[in-house]
């Protein structure tokens, strides 16, 4: 029944335009993620010398690298999440494909298409247009913040895909962790201090 309720929650706060009372709310109730265990693939006929690697201590970090070898002329991504069931079976809970090119075309995005575009473009080189352009690019202590505030801890697994639509897969990142509370984690660390 959580899961239903996160996924309702989740859905609609990702799908309306945020409010000033709900940013302040996440402020007050944030949360972090840490990451175990992530894998990035590249498509080569596009990408070379692809990486992507978490950052110790804390694993709430990522840096990634990647070199485009040819012009992309258009390009959709998909974001899946699931979460374990009672037997530890990974449940897909939310998936959400669109066009990347028409997103920066337009300049409208969905909350959750924001939240994408600023969390990779922190830190980064990455150019933001369409087509995109050959040439290295990097993605450094990229982390996860500005979550919805109606979020549990529990661990996840986020499947993120680019891709040219009917032709080729142009890069898969995987990634396995947990989403903790803040507050709840500052509360264990009391106690046990």
């Amino acid at each position: 029944m959580w899961q239903l309720l996160w996924t309702i929650g989740a859905i609609a706060s990702f799908l309306q335009t945020p409010q000033p009372a709900a940013a302040a709310n996440v402020l007050k109730h944030g949360y972090f993620v840490e990451m175990r265990q992530m894998d990035c693939v590249g498509n080569p006929t596009y990408l070379a010398n692809v990486s992507c690697k978490i950052l110790p201590p804390r694993n709430t970090t990522m840096d990634g690298y990647g070199e485009v070898v040819q012009k992309i002329p258009t390009l959709f991504a998909s974001l899946r999440v699931s979460l374990p069931n009672p037997k530890k079976v990974y449940i897909q809970i939310f998936a959400i494909t669109f066009d990347v090119c028409k997103v920066i075309r337009e300049g409208t995005r969905k909350m959750l298409i924001d939240f994408l575009v600023r969390t990779l473009s922190r830190n980064s080189n990455v150019v933001i247009r369409c087509p995109f352009p050959k040439g290295k690019y990097y993605s450094k202590n990229i982390s996860v913040k500005d979550l919805p505030p109606m979020l549990t801890e529990n661990d996840f697994l986020a499947n993120f895909d680019l891709f040219i639509p009917k032709v080729a897969v142009v890069m898969n990142v995987t990634l396995k962790g947990r989403l903790f509370d803040i507050a709840k984690e500052n509360a264990r660390k009391k106690k046990y201090l």
